[in-house]
């Protein structure tokens, strides 16, 4: 019974780890002021996620105006991030002028 149930739990969690975690937003950077809403954070797993696709949900939560995005910082360790996307990417969220 033991051994059945512990089979069972490493199946649930090897599945767990087979699934795809798609980017999501999160919290900036502390070095970043709350009244910026020209930064966007996006967490993501390296392995998993294209940069193409990490940068169009990053568009998509930009401000409206938005025409391209500047990459500002990149970290792996003490941010909000879930662990199996434990790498944060920040965007700058540049208008259609060209200025910030």
């Amino acid at each position: 019974m033991l051994r059945q149930a512990l089979f069972g739990a490493v199946v649930v969690l090897a599945l767990a780890g087979c699934t795809v975690h798609p980017p999501t937003v999160t919290s900036n950077p502390i070095a970043v002021s709350s009244d910026r809403s020209d930064v966007i954070s996006i967490c993501y797993d390296g392995s998993d996620h294209a940069r193409r696709d990490i940068e169009a949900i990053a568009l998509e939560n930009c401000p409206e105006g938005t025409a391209s995005l500047q990459p500002w910082r990149t970290d792996k360790v003490l941010n909000d991030c879930p662990m199996l996307k434990k790498s944060r990417v920040s965007f700058i969220c540049v208008p259609a002028g060209g200025r910030r």
